[in-house]
């Protein structure tokens, strides 16, 4: 039997192939379906290859942003997928208030005509 799995894919930036630590990456959260742990985690890292994107910063450079590895699997515990099962979470090491961002910051409610250029806020790129 199948159980569900939340992988959380790290990627970084890279200029002509060399990771740049300095600029930003991102967390991917992946749902996989796998008879066991193994198989979620070669289903994980494939989902890593294969997930390389570009973007282009304010200098006009483009990066690449690739995978670097994996900073988490974990098997979902609820019987079934529905609405409010919770997926996955992380304990925060402090200051919990700054992880919050008002209704219209939320990704969801962002304005369609900003620029397509990301931003990194409280830990998350956001399409700018």
């Amino acid at each position: 039997m199948a159980s569900w799995f939340m992988a959380v894919l790290v990627r970084g930036s890279h200029l002509d192939g060399v990771l740049d630590e300095e600029k930003l990456g991102d967390l991917l959260y992946r749902l996989i379906e796998a008879s066991d742990a193994e198989t979620a985690y070669q289903k994980a890292m494939q989902l890593g290859k294969e997930s390389a994107d570009t973007y282009s910063d304010d200098d006009g450079q483009t990066y690449s942003l690739e995978f670097l590895g994996l900073a988490d699997l974990t098997e979902i515990e609820a019987a079934r997928l529905e609405d409010g099962v919770e997926v996955y979470s992380q304990i925060l090491p402090g200051k919990p208030s700054e992880m919050v961002v008002e209704k219209l910051e939320l990704t969801v409610f962002e304005s369609d005509d900003q620029s397509e250029s990301p931003s990194f806020e409280n830990g998350a790129i956001k399409p700018k």
